[in-house]
């Protein structure tokens, strides 16, 4: 009878060839890895489904984490990953009904709403299920006094500005689980801050925007960002105020936006939004204003662009019938403001940053600044304050 508890035999040792074949296999498996990497299309390219760029290399310096940055870039570039994560996605969006980034939210009727670049603004500015402090609030208005104050003091003119987020413009289409926060939002909040400052200039933009949508669309429904009705709605009311701040004898006339044909069944979009899904094919709308006719149409207008792109996160305009001078702080609301404002000054400078320059401002003498900012970064001015040697 065999011992149950008997222990199995031990198997012979390996042949000695077998390390020289594992090396072997091991060497072609590491040259197969680096072949998909190098021969890759995407080698080097953003990563569109993702929304940002591949990890970098980390160079030959050897640091702690050298293994990790390394792996990362190499994943970033190994073949057909970026067919593996749309893939993912596709499986997730249209099997599942589910959002596979967590800062895109899958809304009703086809409409798409931006998280945040953290996954939390809507958390933060609509749900109120993340604290906003109310020393953020006061933060924020005494930095844009600050602001006023010191341009003020060398007679420039200072318009501000917040650009709603789509969910404040358009909160019917979100999901039934969001819902809104009981009390003020943190924008309302900071708007009424500002409101009560008699010297500024604040153009509060959803009463203007709300009112639009009873005529329009003023938002992408597969976008983060309003389309070109939403910013032509924001650019008149801008310029109202900022002729009053200048005076009508200075600008008597503001210039009138143009409205780009559209061709139903021709004239199509898929938005950011859509691309971070990455099934576009899914989401596309009529794009009822196509900005692309409008900045195609630059040749036809008096604001020309003067800069080549060496300055990046700065665009400089000049229109010689135009007689002041401007610079706008913004972000990427303002992108299909930039064809409509620059049509009303001699020189406009736009800066992608809420980081207010003294410098910049002091060699520009600008006649008037304005500064937008979309509503999930009202608190990018307090981030970024103003310093000055006075």
């Amino acid at each position: 009878m065999a011992d149950r508890l008997a222990l199995p035999a031990v198997p012979p040792p390996a042949p000695a060839r077998h390390p020289r074949r594992d090396r072997a296999l091991v060497l072609l498996f590491v040259l197969a890895l680096v072949a998909y990497a190098l021969i890759d299309p995407l080698f080097g390219r953003r990563l569109d489904v993702e929304n940002r760029s591949p990890a970098a290399w980390p160079g030959w310096r050897p640091t702690r984490d050298w293994f990790a940055r390394f792996d990362a870039a190499f994943s970033d570039r190994f073949r057909s990953r970026h067919a593996l994560v749309a893939l993912q996605h596709a499986v997730t969006v249209l099997g599942f009904g589910s959002t596979p980034v967590p800062n895109v939210v899958i809304g009703r009727d086809g409409w798409l709403y931006f998280a945040g670049e953290d996954g939390h603004a809507l958390d933060r500015h609509y749900r109120g299920t993340q604290p906003y402090p109310q020393a953020l609030v006061d933060g924020f208005a005494a930095e844009i006094e600050h602001r006023r104050a010191w341009l003020a003091a060398r007679g420039i003119a200072y318009v501000v500005t917040v650009a709603p987020d789509k969910s404040t413009i358009y909160p019917d289409h979100l999901p039934r689980w969001v819902t809104r926060m009981r009390g003020p939002t943190p924008l309302e909040r900071a708007s009424a801050a500002l409101a009560a400052n008699p010297a500024l200039r604040f153009v509060d933009l959803r009463p203007v925007l709300q009112e639009a949508r009873r005529k329009a669309q003023v938002y992408y429904r597969t976008d983060s960002h309003w389309n070109f009705l939403g910013a032509t709605a924001a650019y008149q009311a801008l310029m109202a105020q900022v002729q009053q701040a200048v005076g009508a004898e200075r600008l008597a006339r503001i210039a009138a936006p143009e409205r780009p044909p559209y061709v139903p069944g021709v004239d199509t979009y898929r938005g950011d939004l859509a691309g971070m899904l990455g099934v576009r094919g899914r989401y596309v709308e009529a794009d009822i204003a196509p900005l692309g006719k409008v900045l195609a149409n630059a040749p036809h207008r008096c604001a020309k662009r003067v800069d080549a792109g060496e300055f990046p996160g700065f665009e400089f305009y000049q229109c010689p019938r135009a007689r002041l001078r401007l610079v706008m702080y913004r972000d990427s609301m303002a992108i299909p403001l930039i064809p409509l404002l620059s049509e009303n000054f001699a020189r406009a400078v736009y800066v992608s940053s809420q980081r207010m320059d003294p410098a910049l401002i002091e060699r520009e003498k600008p006649d008037v600044v304005i500064e937008e900012m979309v509503e999930r970064s009202i608190n990018a001015p307090v981030a970024f304050p103003l310093k000055t040697g006075s």
